[in-house]
């Protein structure tokens, strides 16, 4: 269990507090809540990345510490973003390219429903965080449903984030969910037309689907 003491300082970003229990039991840093948490997931759901980089600084396993939702510190911060205000989700945003500037392969990790950070972090309409998540080539890109990264683009009606996956990845523009449906069958579904104009850029990966959706978009 967490110390107390320690979940309090997470939760206000008193990195002092957490030092001075650090220099009296190191291993108080490994406590988690009854939800998994580490006091690195608290602080970063809260935006503190002093207290994060500090944390990290003392205790590097913290970064790939998963929760009981299979969320690691990383992920917790971009999925915290449902529910931020404007402000608070830019922190978040900064705070999550600090963790992968520290740690690049937190960007492999998926959540209990096989969300990626790129993929959330596109959701979520974080742009720096999905263009430094794109600059790793091995970075995931999966999310719920077997929707990837240019489906959840798709849906939030982001073309420049569209875009941008395209001509980095593809491949992902042929790639189907659950449902059967590519990225392009999604933008028809969704009415999302900008976004499928950048889609129809690239014909030859789209193949056949090409002139049903051109036609789509007289209509």
């Amino acid at each position: 269990m967490m110390d107390s003491r320690l979940l309090d300082a997470a939760a206000s970003g008193d990195a002092t507090m957490m030092k001075h229990l650090a220099l009296h039991d190191p291993a108080v840093l490994l406590g988690t809540t009854p939800q998994g948490n580490t006091c690195l997931h608290i602080s970063a759901v809260h935006g503190h990345d002093g207290f994060c980089m500090d944390v990290t600084a003392l205790s590097r396993s913290l970064l790939s510490a998963v929760n009981n939702d299979r969320e690691t510190p990383l992920v917790a911060a971009v999925t915290s973003g449902r529910t931020s205000t404007t402000l608070a989700s830019s922190f978040l945003s900064e705070l999550a390219l600090e963790l992968i500037a520290v740690e690049p392969a937190l960007s492999k990790a998926v959540n209990k429903y096989d969300e990626s950070p790129m993929f959330i972090a596109v959701m979520r309409n974080y742009k720096d965080v999905s263009e430094k998540l794109l600059e790793i080539p091995d970075s995931a890109h999966g999310g719920m449903e077997g929707q990837n990264a240019l489906h959840a683009a798709v849906r939030n009606g982001n073309s420049a984030i569209a875009k941008q996956i395209k001509e980095t990845r593809p491949a992902l523009a042929t790639e189907e969910d659950t449902s059967t449906n590519t990225p392009l069958h999604l933008a028809v579904l969704r009415d999302k037309i900008d976004v499928l104009s950048v889609l129809l850029d690239h014909d030859r990966s789209l193949g056949g689907h090409v002139g049903v959706a051109r036609e789509l978009l007289k209509h």
